[in-house]
């Protein structure tokens, strides 16, 4: 059974000759044409796509940068005991790091989007958890490497391990002056480049190529303090980051348990909440001076119930003072009366306006019928004296519509006004008379054109 568990995790079964790995291995650290070309076009676009927000461009970048390379030459190198070849990785990983911030830089200085974006803040805040992808990502990548055949496996530890993109936030941070950005993000770089050096390390050791030159017992042992020394320094940052994640992610959860609390009870009408977990402070905000009152007295029976003691609830009223249910009901009842009054006012303007003008019309029409009278005995002698077979004359006003046969309606000419006139006479005018007089009452009244109108009087009996 042993044997049959060895033979199947045993890595040397399709193994490639240690000459080919090694080749492989130079290939990929060598700073000169392809690797130098494709080393600047994969950080521009790492720098565009971290700059957009664009996960897609990002991951393209990962699987095209040759950064990794030097990584692992290092920890190649120095499992094989190879020391020219420890100093050609280091000064190249350090060449490659040069190019890339300069780089990056130069793109951010020029690039006038300087709000940084989801995708850039995730490289600033490095946990445990990046350690452990690191080492476990650079031990599958130098597994992958060691293989006779072409693996799919190097693409995958491309865009786990994400060497280029913290280089280019970091890069970010110099260019727009963050440096609590370039910090976080130098450092993610670092952990991932220490511990891909430490897996490809025990990984060569594991399957046991061979070494390029002996060592003494106090050189090795004086290597492994050294090891061990920088394995520590980048870990130990890392493992509080992680602690304080940890803490922090606990108490997101105990903060949002509280307020799924507060919200279920039918008491407070919640209308915005906030959980700062660096600081530890859960803000809610109520409907009410009452349910704020209450609130801030139930808040510490609160956080003991969800463990967070050492927590701060905050407590404030929608709409900085705050208006209560029964302040808001007064004042949309005084807004409500308030645009009664000025309709109720408007319509009695419009009301007095139209009685007003009514009474202008009929005193008008009064004042005429006033006159009319007035004029009626004398006008009457006027006319007696030019045809005496008048006996009775009557005025009125009115107004003469014409019918065109032709015309539609909707464009009828209007009415005009016109002066009737009816006359009682003994006997019928003569055509001439008639017209005489029409003409003559026209300019005597002035009020425009005048039709008479005859009736014979009858003779009493």
């Amino acid at each position: 059974m042993n044997h049959r568990l060895r033979k199947l995790f045993d890595l040397r079964q399709d193994q490639d000759d240690p000459e080919a790995i090694d080749a492989n291995v130079r290939t990929g650290l060598r700073f000169a044409g392809t690797n130098l070309w494709v080393l600047f076009f994969a950080i521009l676009v790492a720098s565009v796509g971290l700059n957009v927000n664009s996960t897609a461009v990002i991951i393209g970048a990962m699987l095209i940068s040759p950064l990794m390379g030097p990584i692992v030459g290092l920890g190649y190198a120095a499992a094989i005991n190879d020391f020219s070849l420890i100093r050609q990785s280091a000064r190249n990983l350090g060449t490659f790091t040069a190019l890339s911030l300069i780089t990056s830089v130069a793109y951010f200085t020029l690039s006038p989007l300087d709000v940084p974006g989801t995708e850039l803040m995730a490289r600033t805040t490095p946990t445990l958890w990046d350690v452990l992808i690191a080492a476990f990502g650079g031990a599958a990548g130098m597994v992958a490497l060691t293989r006779k055949s072409i693996s799919n496996v190097v693409p995958g530890v491309a865009i786990a391990t994400a060497l280029m993109p913290p280089l280019c936030t970091a890069g970010f941070g110099i260019a727009n002056a963050r440096w609590d950005m370039f910090a976080g993000a130098f450092y993610l770089f670092l952990i991932n480049g220490v511990f891909i050096a430490a897996s490809t390390l025990a990984v060569a050791k594991l399957v046991r190529l061979p070494a390029v030159a002996d060592v003494s017992p106090e050189v090795r042992a004086r290597h492994r303090v050294i090891i061990a020394t920088g394995l520590v320094v980048v870990l130990v940052p890392s493992v509080w980051l992680g602690w304080r994640f940890v803490q922090q992610e606990v108490f997101a959860a105990d903060a949002q348990a509280l307020l799924r609390t507060v919200e279920a009870d039918v008491r407070y009408a919640v209308v915005g909440q906030r959980v700062d977990r660096a600081q530890r402070v859960i803000s809610v905000t109520v409907v009410g001076a009452e349910a704020e009152q209450r609130l801030r007295a139930q808040a510490a029976q609160l956080l003991a119930q969800h463990r967070l003691q050492d927590a701060e609830l905050r407590v404030r009223r929608a709409g900085g003072g705050g208006i209560d249910p029964g302040q808001l009901r007064d004042q949309v009842h005084a807004e409500v009366q308030r645009d009664l009054t000025q309709l109720l006012g408007e319509q009695l303007a419009r009301s007095e306006a139209q009685r007003s003008e009514l009474q202008a019309q009929l005193q008008a029409r009064a004042q005429q019928a006033g006159v009319a009278d007035a004029l009626a005995p004398a006008l009457l002698a006027e006319i007696r004296a030019q045809q005496p077979e008048v006996l009775a004359a009557t005025l009125a006003e009115g107004r003469r519509v014409r019918a065109e046969a032709a015309a539609p309606v909707a464009s009828a000419p209007a009415a005009e006004p016109v002066v009737v006139v009816l006359l009682e006479v003994s006997r019928p005018l003569r055509t001439a008379d008639r017209e005489r007089l029409a003409a003559w009452l026209a300019v005597r009244l002035g009020r425009g054109p005048v039709d008479l109108i005859e009736r014979v009087a009858r003779p009493s009996r």
